[in-house]
């Protein structure tokens, strides 16, 4: 996949480094506008664990979907066996999903974000 992964500081420069609150997620130059309310994504939350708990909740659908949203984040994830929809929340309420994929390249996407979490030891 093109995706490029960030680790971003908000923070001013002269907060110490000990209270520094990173966000984890996509880089927003590398997203096509087609796939912009993937920066959403982006929160401070973000762990490995947290992406492999997502990829068994999507590994156990059967019948019904799978819906997750980050704390701290801005995206809604509603998956089942077949499609990915994912949803900016800061576009208020909606039905249309802003992306929509096959399930497997969402977890092909996943599973990236969660190599790119692990080196930096998260």
């Amino acid at each position: 996949m093109n995706f490029k992964f960030k680790k971003y500081n908000y923070c001013s420069s002269n907060v110490p480094e000990h209270l520094v609150t990173y966000d984890y997620g996509v880089d927003y130059d590398s997203l096509n506008r087609s796939e912009i309310a993937l920066f959403e994504i982006n929160s401070y939350i973000w762990t490995s664990q947290e992406v492999e708990n997502i990829l068994n909740g999507i590994n156990s659908i059967i019948n019904e979907d799978f819906r997750y949203s980050v704390e701290g984040g801005a995206l809604l994830m509603l998956i089942d066996k077949d499609e990915a929809h994912l949803f900016s929340l800061r576009n208020g309420s909606k039905k249309k999903a802003d992306i929509i994929w096959p399930t497997e390249k969402f977890v092909k996407f996943l599973k990236e974000f969660q190599e790119f979490l692990q080196k930096n030891e998260r």
